[in-house]
């Protein structure tokens, strides 16, 4: 029998296990009815010891996951970017080399069947655009808008009228704040719409969008000033034009870094962070994994109410130190995510990019 869910605590689940028989197991991805309750799978997609890969950013074409991750010799420091696909929901992956930095080729081998003609997929700083046949990236890495220069930094979602929305931030002399950028040509170029997060001090940075009903929209932004990696929100309902004041999240409840906001095919959204607070998340040079809730990992929360209310943590991997983060998710099948991101495992070694596969319903 399928395990059941009755009850969801932040440190624990009770329900029925296979042979219906009451039960209550941590919420921890190394217990094994966890695991069975939520069909939670591992996988090392990519491991090139001692170079440093890092900051996945990974989308759905179709069916197929497609994405790329930096590769150098440390953090912030690439000299190319591998493109990855899988078309079987993260179960197995495709890589070749996506751009090299010391030539400027691209290679869109893994593009070809997922693009159709006149199609574009934005990659990080790269827009993809197939024309004929003929394959181009065209890069928008900064915009400038109200005076300054933003770095774009999300992914780009679906806006009203067929354009596209995605965020950036800028140093304002006093302090960073985030704005909201639209493209009407698939990502090609962007214009800045509205400041999301504006402050004369704080450091809103890094932050992801989401629709939730009709004109509505959610954003989450990373601040740096604060103590244990704060995240703030706030909402729009008139399409992004206007946004409310920046509200912050209790830390003990919601933090983290490069916050990833998706829209669930049963309304809900999953919020990822990469949690780089607390104790090490991996112990030392065995890579053993440390048990507790106040560790540095992957972080995943669920709200069923647009953004209102959201679950309790679940971390689905440890990282060492805080060295790792920046998950995507992407929903395989209905019901089912696969979380890619970049994690290291222990003190000798470089991080990984790594993926959870899971169901999210009981979460």
């Amino acid at each position: 029998m399928p395990i059941t869910i009755n009850l969801r605590r932040e440190f624990e689940f009770t329900g029925n296990d296979e042979n219906n028989d009451p039960c209550l197991f941590p919420r921890h991805t190394a217990n094994h009815v966890f695991v069975q309750a939520f069909g939670f799978r591992t996988k090392t997609i990519a491991s090139e010891q001692p170079r440093y890969l890092a900051f996945p950013f990974i989308v759905k074409l179709g069916t197929s996951l497609v994405g790329i991750y930096s590769e150098g010799d440390s953090h912030a420091n690439s000299d190319r970017q591998i493109i990855i696909r899988s078309d079987d929901g993260g179960v197995t992956w495709q890589s070749t080399v996506f751009f090299t930095a010391a030539t400027g080729a691209f290679n869109f081998s893994l593009l070809e069947s997922l693009l159709t003609d006149g199609q574009s997929v934005l990659l990080k700083v790269w827009t993809v655009k197939n024309v004929s046949g003929v394959f181009s990236a065209t890069q928008n890495s900064t915009v400038s808008f109200g005076g300054l220069t933003y770095a774009l930094w999300s992914k780009a979602v679906d806006a009203p009228g067929g354009k596209l929305f995605r965020t950036g931030y800028a140093s304002n002399g006093t302090g960073t704040q985030t704005a909201l950028f639209e493209s009407s040509d698939g990502g090609l170029t962007w214009v800045g719409k509205s400041v999301i997060f504006l402050s004369g001090s704080l450091l809103f940075n890094e932050a992801d969008i989401v629709n939730t009903t009709g004109t509505n929209w959610l954003a989450v932004v990373r601040e740096d000033s604060g103590a244990s990696n704060p995240l703030y929100r706030a909402n729009s309902t008139d399409g992004g034009d206007t946004w409310s004041a920046a509200t912050i999240f209790p830390a003990s409840a919601i933090n983290g870094r490069q916050p990833n906001l998706t829209k669930m095919s049963d309304g809900s959204i999953l919020l990822a962070t990469g949690d780089r607070s607390g104790t090490s998340g991996y112990g030392g040079s065995a890579g053993d994994q440390v048990v507790g809730f106040d560790t540095t990992g992957i972080t995943l929360f669920r709200s069923t109410d647009n953004g209102a209310n959201w679950s309790f943590r679940t971390r689905l991997s440890p990282m060492f130190s805080t060295d790792g983060g920046q998950p995507y998710v992407n929903e395989t099948n209905s019901g089912t995510i696969n979380v890619v991101f970049y994690t290291r495992v222990m003190t000798k070694s470089s991080p990984v990019i790594a993926s959870v596969t899971m169901t999210y319903a009981n979460l």
